[in-house]
């Protein structure tokens, strides 16, 4: 293939992305979603190699919600190119690296125990609490969410810097098998209503955001959609599995 423009030319390889096919993918998760569900997009790996700064000003354009990155590094490069809307990042966040989430206004999962209790230094930073409900990969699991509390008032955290709580499904893939995302959906449940007899309220209308659905989720599980879904792999046009 001949290079069409100054851009491509005596490049090997490129990748050409059409914008309205974005759109349209964008456009159809919207229409999955109720008006009171908000949409992250996930651009992190550099938004699946497809560049995470014009992917993500893109994203902001078409409406999107929130951004998720799995980084620091990424989040601030997002900032630094004028991205406004509210980014999470999804990865661990080493405790040296707070302050710049505060700075940026980026949103931290917090994972460990170790991250939790730092939370006290930081009056700005907005956290999401990550619950492992069966995906045995990040997170709190559910019979540790009582300790998670009693550190949080502690420490005395505000609700407003407990932005959101979130989980993600190991199997949510093949709508054959409903079985293990229906159980982990509804562990994850019994653990929010613990939170929010604590924290009734924090950053937003109905504070903490309670997220559990990404791509597939969303797609096969339209009960899981909660607060907000993470769009990830259908953002950019493919199915997450065969099934």
């Amino acid at each position: 293939m001949e290079p069409k423009n100054q851009e491509t030319a005596g490049l090997r390889t490129w990748l050409e992305i059409d914008t309205a096919k974005v759109a349209h993918n964008y456009r159809a998760f919207r229409s999955l979603l109720s008006k009171k569900t908000r949409l992250m997009s996930v651009v992190k790996s550099n938004a699946y190699g497809h560049d995470i700064y014009q992917f993500a000003k893109l994203q902001e354009k078409l409406g999107a919600d929130w951004l998720g990155v799995d980084s620091i590094v990424e989040g601030e490069a997002l900032r630094e190119a004028g991205i406004k809307i509210p980014i999470l990042v999804l990865g661990y966040t080493l405790p040296e690296k707070f302050k710049l989430a505060e700075e940026n206004n980026l949103s931290l999962t917090i994972s460990t125990f170790e991250n939790l209790k730092l939370l006290k230094n930081f009056s700005k930073l907005k956290f999401h609490i990550k619950i492992d409900s069966g995906m045995h990969r990040q997170g709190f699991l559910s019979n540790q969410i009582s300790e998670v509390l009693e550190i949080l008032e502690k420490n005395k955290i505000k609700s407003e810097n407990f932005e959101g709580i979130y989980t993600h499904f190991a199997a949510a893939k093949n709508p054959a098998f409903p079985g293990e995302t229906r159980a982990q959906l509804n562990l994850f449940l019994e653990v929010v209503a613990k939170v929010k007899k604590v924290y009734p309220a924090g950053g937003g209308a109905s504070s903490p955001i309670c997220h559990a659905a990404a791509t597939s989720g969303t797609i096969v599980f339209p009960e899981s959609h909660l607060d907000l879904v993470r769009i990830g792999i259908g953002a950019y046009g493919l199915y997450p599995s065969r099934e």
